[in-house]
């Protein structure tokens, strides 16, 4: 498949994951049969992605691992500032700008730990294709100083904007994930290694999602019930 054509239907994959689970949404009343269904429209878009791109993130990753233990050491430390750049942003805005109009998440409340991993799931794989679209398509494909810069913003915006169901179409609560878009951005044009802002981006959604999700299974695997009257 020739380099212009593997563009072109990366571009396609997260609009078409959105077209498709905004429909799983409205067809499925069932929040298992949703949660499934999403995680394997998720799954399946990384895949494919690693697919289109896998000698990019083959020869991108031998560059990487050279110094792995030292950019991996970096990588906590730009995790870190992400967290302070969400709580910047969140704190730059008025609070009553980031409330929902209804409560998210409120169909999966009733799953049990198990499924809340599986929910996690889709934070935690997600970053291969969230960069591999808005990072290495959306901005590392132009060479000129002018386009680049533009696409700099509009790619954190785009990515700000496919979290739209996170937030119930609260524009608002999406602007610190545009700022994060920015900030990954960032850390990809500067390494020039897409393997820098996946590994920031993975770690960071691990931190946000998938290791709570296993806290709470540990917990009700030995039964430990956390005391939160203090």
């Amino acid at each position: 498949m020739k380099a212009i054509q593997k563009q072109q239907w990366g571009l396609l994959i997260i609009p078409l994951e959105l077209l498709i689970g905004a429909h799983l949404f409205r067809l499925s009343k069932n929040p298992k049969v949703t949660l499934l269904a999403s995680t394997a429209l998720v799954l399946i878009g990384a895949l494919l992605m690693i697919w289109l791109f896998h000698d990019f993130l083959k020869e991108q990753w031998h560059h990487y691992r050279q110094k792995l233990f030292l950019r991996l050491l970096v990588s906590i430390i730009l995790v870190v500032g992400a967290f302070l750049i969400l709580q910047a942003a969140r704190r730059m805005l008025p609070s009553e700008l980031l409330q929902l109009r209804t409560p998210t998440g409120d169909s999966l409340q009733i799953l049990s730990p198990s499924w809340t991993v599986l929910a996690a799931v889709i934070p935690f794989i997600a970053p291969f294709t969230e960069e591999l679209t808005f990072r290495y398509l959306l901005l590392g494909q132009f060479s000129s100083k002018t386009w680049r810069m533009m696409m700099f913003f509009v790619q954190s915006i785009l990515f700000g904007l496919i979290h739209w169901n996170n937030f119930n179409g609260n524009v608002y609560a999406m602007i610190p994930y545009m700022v994060l878009g920015l900030y990954l951005g960032g850390i990809y044009l500067l390494s020039g290694n897409i393997w820098s802002s996946i590994i920031v981006h993975w770690m960071l959604n691990t931190m946000n999602s998938m290791l709570p999700a296993l806290l709470l299974l540990f917990l009700k695997f030995f039964r430990i019930t956390p005391d939160l009257s203090s």
